[in-house]
């Protein structure tokens, strides 16, 4: 759980000088005007034992890749979305090489695969499983909808039921300003699905600039604000919610270097370089150099190690790293988007939203708040995405799991004595383009 005594060491643990911000390239005009984060972001984000972490152990670290990690290409029916954990580990057998997860796999998987805590992987699976699957099945999908995930069969085929993470998942997990996918109800490069060279390229130009090329986790939280303000400037209906806007959207940044970059005796701490960031996301380079990406072809390298057993990424360190992210950022831990027209942003009363618990920005630097800021959102929204996509028998089916299985997984984010009840993105986003949920269409645009 997050100690509210580690916050003022912990937010400037580890910096090193933030570098002058420079003008981006061309395609990136509309950034130049951007206002200097307000602390350094940590170098090595998270608990401090990250930064002093030095030993590597190859036996154990090693992640197979051969045999039944083989990697093979997606088949016919096989489901890939936006996360390229997810896909690489389905890709090579850790996760269900069908694209349907459920508690036990995504547990077990990501520990093998990556290391990730068992506890955050609780928080995130259960999530997602409320969020975009199928609680009483226990099962949903790592991408587009699929009829595999549902208790009862194909008990109908309504847009929006069991929406998997992505397509009509939109705002519940996946989320705007991603690393390389698209907004969903942006005008253009609008796949939630799939990946965008040209944001893999911006991230790649930027840790060039900033490291020589090696991706850290300073370039990505600085990513991740470009890619905010980027959709700021181009979306009309970019919308940020208090889960997947503010903390999922980023905590996707931190899992692109805590969980893929690759460990040794002489980075023990893990090192993510190009060549392994465009095999993790499904890149390779065409005769003139250029990023080609293949739609669900994420693939771990050979020669890859992952993160110690006693250095795994946990609760603590996302709720922390988040925190971390307001401080230096405090832009990207608005809730709110754009009206309509492209920067338009007018932000969401966090007081108002969330009971009184959360009244500003500043509020959740705190890891302690954040951690507990994260469980009310959860909380709050779970129970009305429910509502949109069951009814009847099943409904109630899958509203009595939350305060047996939901809230018991939320635990690991911190002690919330009497958290208010806070209110549901379909009451705090209201008015905005970006959050109405949209009910037709394509479903699963990749």
């Amino acid at each position: 759980m997050v100690s509210k005594s580690l916050t003022t060491a912990l937010l400037l643990q580890g910096a090193a000088a933030w570098p002058q911000m420079a003008d981006m390239a061309a395609r990136n005009n509309e950034l130049e005007a951007r206002i200097a984060p307000l602390a350094p972001f940590p170098e090595w984000p998270g608990k401090p034992n990250h930064a002093l972490y030095n030993k590597f152990d190859a036996a154990s670290q090693l992640v197979s890749v051969s045999g039944e990690h083989e990697w093979r290409a997606p088949g016919p029916g096989d489901i890939r979305g936006p996360c390229a954990g997810l896909n690489a580990a389905a890709n090579h057998g850790y996760l269900p090489r069908n694209g349907i997860a459920t508690a036990e796999t995504i547990n077990t998987g990501l520990r093998e695969a990556f290391n990730l805590a068992l506890d955050a992987t609780l928080v995130l699976q259960t999530a997602t499983m409320f969020f975009d699957g199928d609680p009483v099945s226990g099962r949903w999908s790592i991408g587009y909808h699929s009829d595999q995930t549902q208790s009862l069969g194909a008990i109908g085929n309504l847009l929006g039921n069991e929406t998997g993470i992505c397509g009509y998942g939109h705002l519940k997990t996946e989320g705007d300003a991603s690393i390389t996918r698209g907004d969903w109800l942006a005008p253009e490069d609008n796949s939630n699905c799939k990946s965008y060279p040209k944001f893999a390229q911006e991230l790649l130009d930027l840790a060039k600039a900033r490291t020589g090329g090696n991706i850290t986790p300073q370039v990505l939280a600085e990513h991740q604000y470009n890619r905010k303000l980027h959709s700021i400037a181009t979306n009309p209906n970019y919308f940020s919610p208090a889960y997947a806007g503010v903390a999922f959207t980023f905590g996707a940044h931190m899992f692109a270097f805590q969980l893929l970059a690759n460990h040794s005796a002489e980075d023990p701490r893990g090192i993510l370089t190009p060549e392994v960031f465009e095999s993790m996301f499904g890149y390779t380079r065409d005769a003139n150099g250029d990023l080609v990406y293949t739609y669900g072809y994420e693939r771990i390298p050979d020669n890859w190690y992952k993160r110690g057993d006693d250095d795994m990424w946990d609760t603590a360190d996302i709720a922390i790293s988040t925190a971390q992210q307001c401080a230096s950022y405090p832009t990207n831990c608005q809730v709110g988007g754009n009206t309509g027209k492209v920067n338009s942003f007018s932000g969401v009363d966090l007081g108002d939203i969330t009971g009184g618990f959360i009244n500003s920005v500043e509020d959740l630097s705190d890891p302690a708040k954040m951690g507990c800021f994260i469980s009310q959102a959860i909380q709050a929204d779970v129970p009305s995405f429910l509502d949109h996509v069951f009814e009847g028998s099943l409904l109630s089916q899958a509203t009595a799991l939350i305060p047996t299985t939901l809230v018991p997984a939320l635990v690991s984010l911190g002690e919330c004595p009497n958290l208010p009840q806070g209110k549901s993105v379909f009451a705090y986003g209201e008015g905005y383009p970006g959050a109405q949920f949209p009910s037709e269409g394509n479903r699963n645009p990749y």
